[in-house]
């Protein structure tokens, strides 16, 4: 399960997910992500992916929310900040997109300390 909403007034795209993630569902978010961006008014933007709440998710899932990243990233987004499930996910993550992390184009955040 997933919301996709864009907040003009604060320049924002979040997609917020729960439950089970599964590649069918991470696909079609992709199909609405990408229709979303087309719109004329969605330009110059933070991106948000907050799958804090999903209590499982299958493998390729990651490679799918990093493609939409990608896909944010050339549509407009000035950043893009992942709020992940623990600190584990964070280390992971951050590591294996430390430059961008350190451009500040990429933050990754746990949600326990989000919250």
């Amino acid at each position: 399960m997933y919301i996709l909403n864009w907040n003009p007034s604060v320049r924002q795209v979040e997609a917020s997910f729960g439950g089970v993630l599964t590649r069918a569902e991470a696909d079609c978010f992709l199909d609405d992500l990408r229709a979303l961006l087309a719109a004329d008014e969605v330009d110059s933007f933070e991106f948000v992916v907050d799958y804090a709440k999903v209590s499982r998710m299958d493998d390729t899932v990651p490679q799918v929310l990093d493609f939409a990243r990608e896909i944010a990233q050339f549509s407009g987004a000035s950043a893009t900040v992942f709020v992940t499930r623990n600190e584990d996910e964070v280390n992971g993550w951050t590591g294996a997109r430390l430059q961008q992390v350190l451009e500040g184009t990429e933050r990754y955040v746990a949600y326990s300390i989000a919250a």
